[in-house]
């Protein structure tokens, strides 16, 4: 009796039993569990440090204003004008080919 060389390269499904499918679907549970637990621990921590920065800021950039730099209370640089002039460069007189 001769075997057939192709008859191991048919496809094999396999079907898993009830507990199987029980014990991965409470896997994906516990992990979903965890992420959303840390998920919003992270939230609940990083939510009040963010607002007191905010708060911080306000109040402290406001202060840091001097009350004559400029106007209005938004005003936070002093504006500099002047007037500008391009100057161009005389040529050199003590270089031999430019005495001509």
């Amino acid at each position: 009796m001769r075997m057939n060389r192709f008859d191991q390269m048919r496809v094999r499904l396999w079907r898993p039993a009830w507990w199987q499918l029980a014990l991965v679907a409470a896997l994906a549970i516990a992990v979903i569990l965890a992420v959303a637990i840390v998920a919003t621990s992270l939230i609940l921590i990083i939510a009040p440090v963010a607002l007191i920065a905010v708060i911080a800021h306000r109040l402290f950039a406001r202060r840091a204003v001097r009350p004559g730099s400029g106007g209005g209370s938004g005003a936070r640089y002093q504006v500099i004008e002047a007037d500008y002039e391009v100057i161009t460069p005389r040529p050199d007189r003590s270089h031999p080919d430019e005495r001509r």
